[in-house]
């Protein structure tokens, strides 16, 4: 039997969208695939902060780990050498006829390939961004050499999985052709399309959110990519039209810049941060908001948006990159970086019924389209054209 090695990131890394990525694709693998022994590299540790070690969403190892995350702490040195020393040279030695790196940012692994057939998932191309923007100093010199073995990995693989033909195009363009690159879109939970067990308002009472409150509800990271000054704006464009707006952020923690914006537009007390949270947490608060607003600058396909459509919530997006695909006509996509705009749309919202029904209604349409357990049949079959 073909055994199959799948390769998350570590665990303490603490990416919430590439840890979903593996959990996903594991468990959905398990009921797929009768020819093939799926083992993965190392734990896949929990989806939440506080999530029980038996509840539904926990990251998985099975079927099958290796015991291959070393026990260290949490420095950067040591983060460091487990994961450009030691994560590699166990993948190497660990038994299997295919490995699949599930991240692109763990290209360096691809090294360890020892002559077997490799598949990478790329989820962005930020790290040849980065590359092309070289950092000054020892730091920068260092930076710049671990990018340069990742994306030299990268092009060594035997097949590539995207999540959208924009992202395609965009790899292809890079690697010199399209040979070996296969497009098999992200899925989005079932627990999304349902209706959650708990009142959503208790995610709003948590918060100090009144329940007649306009909530403008931001999920994920805050980095410069993310435009979060975009969606601070826009709150405070709609309390001058007299909306009583909030702005709920998940996921991540506010930077001093972004706190210094708030008080400058004297909406701090207006604004609640959630951070980091539980799966359950994070589908309350889809159906607490009254819209997600995600004016990114770049995304390779932006889970949040279809999770926000899943949970019934309309969607205003930037369209940057892979989210005008993925969107499709069931979100209101803005263009340009300018904040007004996404005012206009969201201010729209808030006062046409009709309007928002209908965005409702097809945001649910195209989640549907959306599926783990697709997701996983056809990375499978990309296993099968390299044996």
């Amino acid at each position: 039997m073909t055994r199959v090695l799948l390769v998350p990131d570590l665990p303490i890394e603490r990416w919430p969208a590439m840890d979903r990525y593996a959990s996903r694709l594991v468990h959905h693998m398990e009921g797929l695939t009768s020819d093939f022994e799926i083992a993965v590299a190392t734990k896949i540790g929990r989806l939440t902060v506080d999530q029980p070690s038996t509840a539904q969403g926990e990251r998985k190892s099975a079927p099958r780990p290796l015991p291959l995350e070393p026990s260290f702490n949490p420095s950067q040195i040591r983060r460091f050498l487990a994961r450009y020393w030691l994560y590699p040279r166990r993948v190497r030695r660990a038994p299997a006829d295919v490995l699949h790196v599930l991240d692109h940012s763990y290209g360096h692994v691809l090294a360890a390939r020892a002559g077997r057939p490799t598949v990478v998932t790329v989820h962005d191309l930020i790290p040849m961004m980065m590359l092309q923007r070289s950092a000054a100093g020892l730091r920068g010199r260092v930076r710049d050499w671990l990018l340069g073995r990742l994306l030299a990995g990268l092009r060594e693989a035997d097949a590539w999985i995207v999540a959208t033909d924009w992202l395609r195009s965009e790899l292809a363009e890079w690697l010199g052709h399209d040979n070996g690159i296969r497009v098999i879109p992200y899925g989005v939970d079932d627990e999304f399309f349902l209706e959650p067990d708990q009142d959503p308002q208790i995610i709003r009472e948590a918060n100090g959110i009144p329940p007649t409150a306009f909530v403008v509800l931001h999920v994920g990271s805050v980095g410069a990519r993310k435009n979060v000054s975009t969606v601070v704006a826009a709150v405070h464009g709609l309390r001058e039209r007299g909306i009583e707006a909030w702005l709920l952020q998940v996921g991540g923690d506010l930077t001093a810049e972004q706190r210094s914006d708030l008080e400058a537009r004297n909406i701090q007390k207006y604004t609640a941060v959630v951070g980091p949270t539980s799966e359950q947490d994070l589908r309350l608060a889809y159906r607490a908001a009254d819209v997600l607003l995600f004016p990114s600058h770049y995304e390779g396909v932006g889970l949040p948006v279809l999770e926000a459509m899943a949970s019934g919530l309309p969607v205003v997006t930037s369209g940057a990159a892979g989210l005008t695909e993925v969107a499709g006509d069931a979100a209101v996509v803005v263009s340009g970086r300018e904040a007004e705009p996404y005012v206009s749309e969201v201010l729209r919202l808030a006062q046409d019924t009709a309007w928002h029904d209908d965005l409702v209604s097809r945001g649910q349409e195209q989640a549907s389209k959306y599926r783990w357990v697709e997701a996983a049949r056809k990375t499978t079959e990309v296993y099968r054209s390299l044996v």
